[in-house]
This record gives structure tokens, sequence and C-alpha cells, in this order.
């Protein structure tokens, strides 16, 4: 009885022996992802018109308010670069959710059309709708208006795709791979059909969509990440 027992016990630290591996590759990989985070969040800091050295830009981060370009990192750069690691960390967590519900490492918002249905919902907004469009302020700068407005009309464009997809799934059996592929089709109508609003857009409403699809976090600030 005992020998049975010693040599069941050895069996599963022979199965478990492997995913321990697997768990300590992935912890390994988390640390090591979060420490080059840091070092890229300070770096992004500190680099611009006016430089700022590493040592001053962990000194602001702790609150010296008497260290040089104290404005210039906590209301213009720390705000940016938060905003930065707040999309993507976005991104990642739809990627791994869609991936994670497929089974399939291929799932993603872009192999979906979910992020082609998005953007074509953004510039139906812009061009069809009139929202989002741009004009030149004092200092030459471009300024997007209604984004609220333009940001749910791109919602619902994802929410069409997402649709679309799950009805497939749903009645037709389809299988994760299947899934993808249709997911492709619809990335191509899509993004055809953005094709097709910009033909008949003007040169303003053309850069609102081509501004809006290209995402940007220059103009971010506290305000906009709370």
């Amino acid at each position: 009885m005992g020998l049975d027992k010693k040599s069941h016990h050895d069996e599963n630290d022979g199965l478990n022996e492997p995913y321990r591996k697997y768990i300590v590759g992935k912890l390994l990989f988390l640390t090591v992802c979060t420490i080059l985070l840091i070092l890229l969040f300070l770096y992004s800091i500190s680099r611009g018109p006016s430089t700022v050295s590493l040592i001053d830009a962990v000194h602001i981060l702790f609150g010296n308010s008497t260290v040089n370009a104290y404005n210039i990192l906590w209301n213009i750069r720390i705000p940016r670069a938060l905003t930065a690691i707040v999309a993507g960390v976005g991104l990642s967590v739809a990627g791994v959710a869609l991936q994670s519900i497929l089974r399939n490492p291929l799932g993603s918002p872009y192999t979906l059309g979910i992020s082609n249905a998005a953007a074509f919902g953004a510039a139906f907004s812009v061009i069809v709708i009139g929202t989002g469009s741009m004009h030149s302020s004092g200092t030459d700068a471009v300024v997007v208006n209604q984004i609220y407005v333009t940001t749910f009309a791109a919602f619902i464009g994802a929410m069409i795709a997402t649709f679309i997809l799950l009805l497939i799934a749903k009645y037709k059996s389809a299988t994760p791979e299947v899934m993808i592929l249709v997911g492709v089709a619809l990335g191509s109508l899509f993004t055809a059909g953005t094709m097709f609003l910009q033909y008949f857009a003007d040169d303003v409403q053309l850069a609102a969509v081509v501004f809006w699809t290209f995402g940007d976090v220059g103009r971010a600030s506290w305000n906009d990440l709370i």
C-alpha cells in the first residue's frame, strides 16, 4: 500500500512538472514585460523638445515640484504616456478575450473584422452625418469636434460586425476556423465600404477619417484619462 501511494505521488509530480515550468515561464515573461514597460514609460516622458533626465523624471513622478519641466511632464507627457498604456491594455484584453472564446490564437478584433467595422462606423459618422469635422485653430492645429458621437457610431459599427459573427456561430454552427474566415471577409467588406465613403468626402472629411482611424494620444489630458 505504501509503495502504491509513493508511486502515485511520484507520477503526479511528473505530470505537474511541465505545468510548473509553464507557470514559471509565464511569471518570468510578465516580470520582464513589466520592467520594460516602466523603463519605456520613463524614457517616453523624458524625451521631447525639452529633454529631461531620467533621474529628474523619477523625482517628478514622486511629487518633487521644484524640478525644472515639472509642468511639462505632469500636465502634458505623463497623461499621454498613461493614455497609451491604457489603450494598449484595452487592446490586449480584447485580443485575449476573443482568442479564449474562439480557442484560436488568430482571433483578434482585426482578423474578425470588428476593427474594420468600427472604422466604417466612424467614417459614416464623419462623412454622412457630419460629425467629427476638423478645422484649423489659431495655432493651425487640427481639432476634432463631437468625438463622442463619432465614438458611438464606431461602437455601433463594431457591434454590427459582432452581431453578424454571433448569428453565424449560432445558426450555422461555425467552427473557430470558419469564424476567422468570416471575420476576414467582413473586414474586407467594411474596408471597401469605408473606401467608398471616402470617395465622396471632401479634403477636410477625408483628413478627419484618416486622423480618426490612425488614432492619436497627442492631445490626451488628465480629464480624458479619468
